[in-house]
């Protein structure tokens, strides 16, 4: 009984080992699979992770091709910057030979530069630190490169306006004005009929001292802040009378109210002095004589690039 237990024992063992390694066969087998399929994960996270160089070595193009970009952005500003900078070059060379040909009166020409001088000498306390607050050591070349040519090109824009002074004149209907300004019409109707005279006005300007204003020179430049635009518009109505007095109709501002105007000093001739003061203050004026004098000595650019920045200041300077 014993031996059979015992042979049925050894029996029972062999078959469990049996079983084991079946058992042991199947776990390998299974620990392959995971092998391999964490080899193919391995595959598969290698690809992820060329991927992501792929990804970065494309941004880092990408940066390195924005950074281009902007560096010639930057190029680009910086040509157009030089090439604006050529065209005022050129023509601030070509007004200077001008002004050289066109003013030659050597007292007129020192009396000028002496007044810019104690001009720009008031900004800075003397003349020496102006011109060092300009970038020039000193002042002789300061005064030699820029007052100079200054001075003359002041002088040959005051010669233009002494010549087309009446030109100038109607063409910017240029007046003298006071004004009485009334919430109806009616009232402005019936002051306006009391000015008959210089004196008239200011008696009315007088009792009416809150709503009356002397705008003095006008133009059709000037700024609307300080004139209102219909007063400006209607100039050319104001321009026509010869003598000093009231205009026929109360004029409607722009506010809704109603002025009265008395149009003085019509003798342009006896304030020309004070006009060409004014119309020197008129960048559309000094415009029209700088481009007068470029036609007069025939201003040509062959350079298109140049030509055109030339038309960005002034179409009116070159054809």
């Amino acid at each position: 009984v014993n031996a059979y237990e015992i042979s049925d024992n050894n029996y029972t063992m062999v078959d469990l080992l049996a079983d084991s390694g079946s058992k042991l066969t199947s776990s390998s087998a299974m620990v392959k699979a995971g092998v391999d399929e964490l080899d193919t994960k391995t595959d598969e996270l290698n690809s992820i992770k060329a991927g992501v160089d792929t990804l970065k070595t494309s941004v880092d193009t990408l940066k390195n091709g924005s950074s281009k970009l902007a560096s010639g952005s930057k190029q680009l500003v910086s040509g157009t910057n030089t090439l604006s900078s050529g065209s005022n070059e050129v023509l601030n060379e070509a007004y200077n030979k001008i002004t050289a040909k066109e003013i030659t009166d050597k007292d007129a020409i020192n009396t000028k530069v002496k007044e810019l001088k104690q001009r720009y000498a008031e900004y800075s306390g003397s003349f020496e630190t102006y011109a060092k607050n300009q970038g020039y050591s000193d002042a002789k070349t300061f005064e030699k490169e820029v007052i100079v040519p200054e001075a003359k090109s002041e002088l040959l824009e005051e010669k233009y306006l002494d010549t087309k002074f009446n030109d100038v004149c109607k063409k910017y209907n240029v007046s003298y004005l006071k004004i009485v300004e009334y919430s109806k019409e009616s009232e402005a109707l019936k002051a306006l009929k009391t000015v008959t005279s210089a004196d008239a006005m200011t008696a009315l300007m007088n009792a009416n001292t809150s709503s009356s204003t002397d705008l003095g020179f006008v133009c059709s430049k000037s700024a609307t802040t300080t004139v209102d635009k219909k007063i400006i518009k209607a100039l050319s109505k104001f321009t026509s009378l010869k003598t000093d007095g009231v205009y026929k109709e109360a004029v409607k501002l722009s506010t809704g109210k109603y002025a009265v105007v008395y149009v003085y000093n019509t003798d342009k001739s006896a304030q020309k002095n004070d006009i060409v003061k004014n119309l020197l203050n008129l960048g559309d004026v000094k415009t029209d004589i700088e481009t007068y004098y470029l036609k007069k000595y025939k201003f040509t650019v062959e350079d298109e690039k140049v030509k055109k920045q030339i038309k960005k200041i002034s179409s009116k300077y070159v054809d």
